[in-house]
């Protein structure tokens, strides 16, 4: 099985979550013929699933953005993600640590329509939606 990983930046997570998101990394590409990522710019899920991978021996496919931005870049990236894997994981967190600079959303993830308390906007989860309109299997997980 071709298994596409995708997810939340570093930033995101705190020591404990990302060590929660290794660990589910490894039990989720366990047997897997090809893992798939996006090679994140802003490092997380992306870029610790390849180094799960590999330490593991499971041969992986990378897709960086072509250019930092949607349009010609993260959107085709992700498209790529979704159309080239069996089963699409989008890994995030319930809540950002203390201190996350970066941008929130006080209405929770828009790609899956669910309440800020549920977990944090991943655009993973717009990959994982993707995924599910080819037919493929997804599977969301989030980390507390």
């Amino acid at each position: 099985m071709k298994v596409g990983i995708v997810g939340s930046e570093a930033a995101k997570f705190n020591a404990l979550t990302e060590l929660k998101a290794r660990q589910l990394i490894r039990d989720l590409i366990q047997g897997a013929e090809l893992v798939i990522s996006g090679h994140s710019p802003l490092g997380g899920i992306d870029i610790w699933t390849v180094q799960v991978a590999r330490a593991m021996d499971i041969p992986v496919r990378e897709y960086p953005p072509a250019k930092l931005t949607w349009d010609g870049g993260y959107k085709q990236r992700n498209l790529l993600i979704a159309e080239n894997s069996d089963m699409v994981v989008c890994i995030t967190v319930k809540e950002l640590p203390p201190g996350y600079r970066g941008m929130r959303f006080p209405r929770g993830c828009y790609h899956c329509g669910t309440p800020p308390e549920h977990h944090v906007k991943s655009g993973g989860c717009w990959t994982m939606k993707q995924a599910a309109r080819l037919g493929k299997q997804t599977r969301l997980e989030v980390i507390e």
